[in-house]
């Protein structure tokens, strides 16, 4: 048996340390942030913790409110704005938060010359009159 004899301990803290390993390669999201200006960093995020951008839309200038998770990918995003700003992006033609639901990607970018901000971790990032770029790192997407 793997946990009897002499080597008992040892061979429970190797199976607690590879517990934990793994634990923390399918919860950790590693997430490259590139703005215009300056360099590029890393935000690390839980897969369950939501994520946020808000913006003012350049043409209907009215707020713009998108959440979404890093479960394995950005995913799961839904938008809150006023009927006439969603109807600016789907032209009427389709449920904007119901085609949003399905989108996954690994990588995302906005650009905004009203301003957008960023939300990971509690930490807010706020771009004016350029972009912002997130790159899940972890878990590799395709």
């Amino acid at each position: 048996m793997i946990f009897a004899g002499p080597g008992a301990r040892l061979n429970l803290t190797i199976v607690i340390i590879l517990a934990a390993l793994l634990f923390v390669a399918v919860s950790v999201r590693p997430v490259k942030i590139v703005r215009d200006r300056g360099s590029g960093f890393i935000v690390w995020l839980w897969a369950w913790q939501e994520c946020r951008i808000k913006f003012i839309n350049s043409v209907t200038h009215l707020p713009v409110d998108m959440s979404f998770g890093v479960p394995w990918s950005f995913s799961g995003f839904s938008a809150r704005t006023d009927p006439g700003t969603e109807e600016y992006y789907t032209a009427g033609g389709y449920s904007w938060n119901e085609r949003l639901s399905k989108e996954h990607t690994g990588t995302l970018a906005y650009c905004s010359e009203v301003g957008i901000d960023v939300s990971l971790a509690g930490r807010v990032f706020h771009e004016q009159g350029g972009c912002i770029s997130l790159f899940l790192l972890w878990p590799p997407f395709n």
